[in-house]
């Protein structure tokens, strides 16, 4: 992992973070990383670093995580309709949490 991050992506990471916090009173990490890696295309940052950074600031925050990667993927895509496949080939399943509203 690299060091010297832009101001551009740690700002980011704090104002998504503290969104999710504020929105759902957790921090689902890999919704968050994949937001902030979107939004910071130009830095050339592994999803993995992101994640890496996310909790580091969540930790910071002491905020309550998630690491459920699945529900980001579905939050992306949408689920599909009946019998279908997604584009990338998934069936789009949503977790338990997920349907109930519990996010």
């Amino acid at each position: 992992m690299r060091y010297g991050y832009s101001a551009q992506l740690r700002e980011d990471l704090n104002v998504q973070v503290l969104a999710a916090l504020h929105a759902r009173g957790i921090v689902n990490v890999a919704a968050v990383a994949e937001e902030v890696r979107r939004r910071n295309l130009a830095e050339n940052i592994a999803l993995e670093d992101v994640e890496c950074l996310v909790v580091q600031v969540s930790q910071l925050y002491g905020a309550a995580m998630e690491f459920d990667g699945l529900t980001a993927i579905v939050e992306e895509c949408g689920p599909p309709a009946d019998g279908e496949l997604a584009e990338n080939g998934s069936l789009g399943f949503q977790d338990a949490a997920a349907e109930s509203g519990l996010r």
